[in-house]
């Protein structure tokens, strides 16, 4: 019992909805051209994301509640986890389409990209296989470094390993608390990692 508090505590701090915005926080910052943007269109592009991918979701679970669509956060069935999925999908869609509508680098398109397509393929095999979200996201998140050390050689061995402790540790966390098995939480990884990996070496 006494374990599942902070369990918890990690679990929040690496919410699936924080990711796309911590991801584009290092990549705007790993030391590439990209960080030689003005503070400014810096600013305005992180703010896009947040909006988008983690203050417009997050404003939806009180609606979700007062309609009654979902009854809890935690082990809710999965007719009420598909709802906010839905959701979360079209404001993560409405974002990309923003993003590609905006003059900016080839890689931030690719990146919005890989995220929406790693929230389309969690939705898609939802019904029938419940991937790991908090997963899916750190999976993105050591792909996003892998590929922006592969593409500028860009020094972020110690970022990755943070990356790969906190995967570690948020794994743990949801397997003790029960929320997913532990091959939800490995093919939930691998596939965040091998979708935004592709996208950002292939896009």
């Amino acid at each position: 019992m006494y374990m599942k508090v902070p369990a918890r505590v990690i679990s929040f701090l690496f919410h699936p909805l924080l990711m796309p915005t911590l991801g584009l926080v290092i990549l705007l910052n790993s030391g590439t051209y990209l960080a030689l943007l003005e503070p400014d269109a810096k600013r305005a592009i992180l703010m896009v994301m947040a909006l988008g991918t983690l203050l417009f979701p997050l404003i939806m679970v009180p609606v979700f509640y007062y309609r009654n669509l979902i009854a809890g956060t935690h082990h809710a069935s999965r007719e009420e986890r598909l709802i906010p999925m839905v959701i979360t999908f079209i404001l993560y869609t409405i974002t990309l389409v923003y993003f590609l509508r905006l003059p900016l680098n080839r890689i931030i398109h690719s990146y919005a990209i890989a995220v929406t397509l790693s929230i389309f393929i969690l939705l898609l095999v939802r019904y029938w296989f419940n991937m790991s979200g908090h997963m899916t996201g750190l999976g993105g998140i050591t792909g996003l470094i892998i590929a922006l050390i592969l593409i500028y050689g860009t020094p972020l061995l110690w970022i990755l390993i943070l990356t790969l402790l906190a995967s570690g540790l948020t794994g743990s966390a949801v397997l003790l608390l029960g929320e997913h098995r532990s091959s939800e939480i490995y093919s939930g990884y691998m596939i965040g990692f091998a979708v935004m990996l592709l996208t950002l070496l292939v896009y």
